[in-house]
């Protein structure tokens, strides 16, 4: 096992450097870049960890009414896991301006002003992930899962909050907002161009298999063609949440329905006055939520209630959502639903306090992740990783 081992390990040095040039001219993302360097010495003299740096990254004169300047930026959903590997977690890989990837945790949005630990330093020359300590990328793995955008636009009016952005056959893109409408801008346009039919609203958009799917609040999958036409895909779904959220897992479509409902708590607040002990009545209001899911059966064209996920984990995250399996990260619990708390934003969507969630579908409980170590794993690598085991947003 060892010789065909050494064997297979001399045959990748042996590579002509002719055909190795042609494969970094196929390396389209930095996370390649990493992956190709981290192979041996002689791999990484051939390709400087600035090669494609910030190529991810467009600069847009937005039309009116946002009527800005505004970066589209990729982001790269990854599993980081060590060589054996025993231990992996899901991370959010962005680059920044000058060049610098950080992880960030998928659930919360990519924004270059909050804090980020930790972050792959391009400086050094080893490619060391720079956490409270050093970690040598020989050591670790970065394996793409999931690709997205996401749009900075500043000074842009709150109405126009963005929920999900794409780059549309490379010459436009399509953004779903907040309000539910859909909407598509050609690099060459000036005028945004609005989607589907009047007076309908859409919750989510998703790419699978380089296809558009939105689906609206009553249910309906919709697949955009080159013309930007809507063409409806499944039939209304018979669900009454509030939000609903699309997600491709094995190849099948799948709609989380989350039921929202505001709750108000009273609690007794004791107020000294003088020597007098009196009570006030403090009143908050909270967000509670609720989830069912559906599963679309594209034979019979209907929709499917579906009681577990089996091994399947779903990620709602803010700027994309998608699925994983389990066996993919051990000693990780499957059959639930991860997504970021309501609560924990504040008014225009900006992160106040992250409060990640996890819908257990065992005992259709929803706790936060940190009581439960199988399910904070992952988003946290274990703790005898050599490096912090916490996201700070």
């Amino acid at each position: 096992m060892s010789n065909s081992s050494s064997s297979s390990s001399c045959s990748w040095e042996s590579l002509p450097k002719e055909l190795l040039e042609i494969i970094v001219k196929h390396l389209d993302s930095r996370i390649d870049i990493l992956r190709f360097r981290a192979v041996s010495t002689s791999w990484r003299s051939l390709v400087s960890l600035s090669y494609r740096q910030c190529q991810c990254q467009l600069t847009l004169n937005l039309p009116p009414p946002i009527n800005t300047t505004a970066i589209l930026s990729s982001f790269t959903i990854c599993r980081l896991e060590d060589q054996t590997p025993t231990s992996a977690c899901l991370v959010k890989v962005v680059e920044s301006t000058s060049g610098k990837l950080h992880l960030l945790n998928p659930l919360i949005l990519t924004n270059p002003n909050v804090k980020i630990i930790p972050e792959i330093n391009n400086n050094n020359n080893n490619d060391e992930i720079v956490f409270k300590r050093s970690v040598n990328m020989l050591n670790f793995r970065l394996i793409e899962l999931f690709k997205g955008y996401t749009l900075q636009v500043k000074n842009s009016p709150s109405r126009y909050t963005l929920k999900r952005v794409f780059l549309f056959d490379k010459v436009g893109i399509l953004v779903l907002y907040d309000l539910g409408k859909l909407r598509y801008w050609g690099f060459q346009d000036k005028n945004w161009t609005n989607l589907g039919i009047e007076g309908t609203y859409y919750d989510d958009l998703i790419i699978y298999k380089g296809q558009f799917y939105v689906i609206d609040s009553l249910g309906i999958i919709s697949w955009i063609d080159k013309c930007m036409n809507l063409v409806q895909y499944s039939p209304p779904l018979c669900g009454f949440g509030h939000l609903k959220n699309l997600v491709v897992s094995d190849g099948d479509f799948y709609v989380v329905d989350s039921y929202l409902w505001e709750e108000v708590a009273e609690e007794q607040v004791p107020v000294i006055y003088g020597d007098v002990a009196r009570f006030h009545i403090r009143r908050q209001r909270r967000c509670r939520v609720d989830m069912k899911v559906y599963r679309l059966d594209e034979e019979w064209g209907s929709w499917v209630d579906v009681k577990s996920l089996g091994d399947r984990v779903f990620v709602l995250g803010k700027e994309t959502s998608f699925s994983v399996s389990v066996r993919d990260f051990p000693g990780c619990r499957g059959n639930c639903i991860y997504f970021l708390d309501p609560n924990s934003e504040t008014q225009g969507g900006k992160l106040r306090r992250f409060i990640g969630r996890v819908f257990r579908f065992d005992n259709s409980s929803i706790k936060t992740v940190e009581c439960f170590p199988a399910y904070k794993r992952l988003f946290s690598p274990y703790m005898n990783w050599p490096f912090t085991t916490s996201f700070i947003p």
